[in-house]
C-alpha cells in the first residue's frame, strides 16, 4: 500500500512537471510575438504611396476665340515693281532701291479649334497638334519720294547731259484670312493642369496687293561753246514711266511659330485651355510678319 502511494505522488509529481515545462516552453513564443518590432513584418508602413498621374494621354479637340497683334515690316518691297517700270533703262538701278515704306500694325479677334494627339510617361507629356484660326486682319504701308534730279551721261551724245527728274511712289496691302501651326508639344502633369510648350511650323493664307509707279522726265544740257564755235542744241526733253500692279489673292505663305500654355481639367473629359503664340511670316511678298495671339478654348479628352 506505501508502494501505491509513492506511484501516486510520483505521477503528480510529473504532471506538474510537464505542466511546468510546457508553460517554460510556450513562454518565449507569446514574449517574441509581444515584442516584435513592425519592421519584421514587412515594409509597407515605411513605403510612400506611388505618385497618381491624370490620364491625358490619347485624342483631344476642341474649339476657342483668341486676339492678337499683328506688326508688319513692309521696307522695301515695291521697289521690285518700281525697277521693272524703267527696267533696261539707265535708271533701273537708281529706282529699284528708293522707296522705303513705314511698317503696319492691327489688332483684332480669331477664332478656331485643335485636334491632338497626347502620348504619357508617368507625368511627361509629348504630343503632336494641329491647330486652325480664322481672322481678318489688314495692313497697309505707302511710301512717295520727293522728286529727285539724277545727272547721268549714259547713252547722251558727246556735249550733251542728261538730267533726270524722278517722282515715285508705291504700296502695299495684306489681308491675313487664316492661319495654321503643326505643333510639336512637351508639358509636364500638375496635379489637373498640363502646363506646356511648343514649338510649330506655321502657314497662313493672305491676299497681298502691291503697286508702284515712277515718272520721269530728261532734260538735256548741253556743254556752253566760245564763239565763233555754234551753240550746241539740246536734245528734245523726254518723259516716261508707268505703273506695275502685283495682286495675288488666297496664297499661301510659310513661317514658324513658339508658344507656352497650360491646359486644366474641369472635367474627366473635358478641359480649358489658356496660351499665348507667337507666328513669324518672314516673306509675305518681301513683308517681315510678326503676330502675338493670347487664346482661350475649351477641349475634349476622348
Amino acid at each position: 500500500m506505501i508502494d501505491d502511494v509513492r506511484t501516486r505522488i510520483h505521477e503528480a509529481v510529473m504532471r506538474r512537471l510537464f505542466v511546468v515545462l510546457g508553460l517554460i516552453a510556450a513562454a518565449p513564443a507569446a514574449s517574441a510575438q509581444e515584442f516584435e518590432l513592425p519592421t519584421l513584418r514587412g515594409s509597407e508602413a515605411f513605403i510612400p504611396t506611388p505618385p497618381t498621374f491624370i490620364r491625358w494621354k490619347g485624342f483631344y479637340a476642341g474649339a476657342g476665340a483668341s486676339y492678337s497683334s499683328v506688326h508688319a515690316n513692309f521696307g522695301r518691297s515695291v521697289n521690285d515693281l518700281a525697277a521693272f517700270t524703267v527696267r533696261n533703262t539707265v535708271l533701273e538701278p537708281v529706282v529699284g532701291n528708293l522707296a522705303a515704306l513705314s511698317d503696319g500694325s492691327t489688332n483684332g479677334a480669331a477664332f478656331g479649334g485643335f485636334v491632338g494627339y497626347n502620348t504619357q510617361w508617368e507625368g511627361a507629356i509629348l504630343g503632336a497638334e494641329v491647330n486652325y484660326n480664322h481672322m481678318g486682319h489688314t495692313l497697309g504701308a505707302t511710301d512717295t519720294v520727293p522728286p529727285l534730279l539724277v545727272s547721268n551721261l549714259g547713252g547722251a551724245p558727246a556735249g550733251h547731259h542728261f538730267v533726270y527728274s524722278i517722282n515715285e511712289s508705291g504700296g502695299e496691302t495684306v489681308r491675313i484670312s487664316d492661319i495654321a501651326t503643326f505643333r510639336a508639344r512637351a508639358g509636364w502633369i500638375a496635379g489637373q493642369f498640363l502646363p506646356y510648350a511648343f514649338v510649330a511650323a506655321a502657314v497662313a493664307r493672305a491676299d497681298v496687293t502691291r503697286s508702284a509707279t515712277v515718272n520721269w522726265t530728261r532734260t538735256d544740257l548741253p556743254d556752253p561753246t566760245t564763239p565763233p564755235a555754234p551753240p550746241i542744241t539740246p536734245l528734245p526733253t523726254v518723259s516716261g514711266g508707268g505703273t506695275q500692279v502685283d495682286a495675288t489673292e488666297g496664297a499661301f505663305y510659310w513661317g514658324y511659330a513658339a508658344g507656352l500654355g497650360f491646359d486644366a481639367f474641369i472635367t474627366p473629359n473635358v478641359f480649358l485651355r489658356g496660351e499665348w503664340e507667337y507666328v513669324k511670316l518672314p516673306n509675305v511678298k518681301s513683308v517681315n510678319i510678326n503676330i502675338n495671339s493670347v487664346r482661350s478654348a475649351i477641349g475634349i479628352k476622348f
